[in-house]
């Protein structure tokens, strides 16, 4: 169930030629295979974790040495649980600027999405833009929380994010912020209606909607012909706001999508594949 068809991959062999790595909880907690993993697995950018969840608790210890070596988490309430780990790329001061916006987006307004889910957005949109060229799309700014762990993936992968929000305030703060880290390079912050911009000629791969739940699904029209084929879509408050955005949860569980709703969070992240 994991959305990784969006990724062009290949199986190999041998672990040392090996990018992303798909295992269990209780392999990788092997003393034997977690030393083999780091010493053959040079090129290592994630490691997959399937049915960990409800037992990663009982190891806090691989949590720890896997942060030593650089990874952050996202844990995915899928099937038993899955736990995606991808090397990072950020230092202490942006992470440390997330906590200033995030604090500030829950006072001034609109609350941002859970760590978690922006671990989640982070972790997959670095896997797909790794492995494909293309753009990423926000629509529903906000402060943003969200703007910069997707500004940060753009400025690792060499790529850029559009993130358009109709409140103007909003934009300004987030640019400023964005200049604040040297990541405005990597962005197009626009305060206009999502529904009526022109992307031109971009290759949309990933897209986030965080806007007005009862237009969730005229967003996605306004953006579907510039998403490629295999491209990622990210909904989130699909669980907290269904009665809302029903039209889009039914656009998006119909060909020629496939999709998966999971708790990231209490709001509830919808991640669709365009096939």
């Amino acid at each position: 169930a994991l959305p990784i068809n969006s990724i062009p991959f290949e199986y190999v062999s041998r672990l040392s030629e090996a990018e992303i790595v798909i295992t269990d909880i209780d392999t990788l907690s092997t003393e034997e295979f977690f030393s083999k993993l780091f010493d053959e697995a040079k090129n290592l950018l994630s490691i997959i974790v399937i049915d960990a969840i409800s037992r990663i608790s009982k190891r806090p210890e691989l949590i720890r040495e896997l942060t030593s070596y650089g990874f952050t988490k996202a844990l995915l309430p899928i099937d038993s649980g899955a736990i995606l780990f991808v090397k990072k790329g950020f230092d202490y001061g942006f992470f440390r600027k997330t906590i200033d916006v995030y604090r500030e987006s829950f006072i001034y307004g609109p609350n941002p999405i859970h760590y978690n889910t922006a671990y989640t957005l982070y972790n997959l949109a670095k896997l797909v833009l790794t492995k494909r060229q293309g753009t990423i799309v926000e629509i529903g700014t906000g402060r943003g929380f969200s703007t910069l762990w997707l500004a940060h993936v753009a400025k690792e992968q060499n790529s850029k994010v559009i993130s358009i929000d109709n409140k103007c305030d909003r934009v300004d703060y987030a640019v400023k912020v964005l200049k604040e880290l040297s990541l405005d390079s990597y962005t197009e912050l626009l305060c206009l209606d999502a529904k009526e911009y022109d992307h031109g000629k971009k290759d949309v791969v990933f897209a986030f909607i965080d806007g007005k739940k009862d237009e969730y699904h005229r967003y996605l029209e306004a953006i579907e012909k510039y998403l490629v084929r295999n491209a990622l879509v990210l909904a989130h408050n699909t669980l907290s706001d269904a009665h809302v955005v029903k039209p889009y949860i039914e656009k998006v569980y119909s060909p020629p999508y496939e999709s998966i709703t999971i708790a990231t969070d209490p709001g509830g992240l919808t991640i669709s594949l365009r096939l």
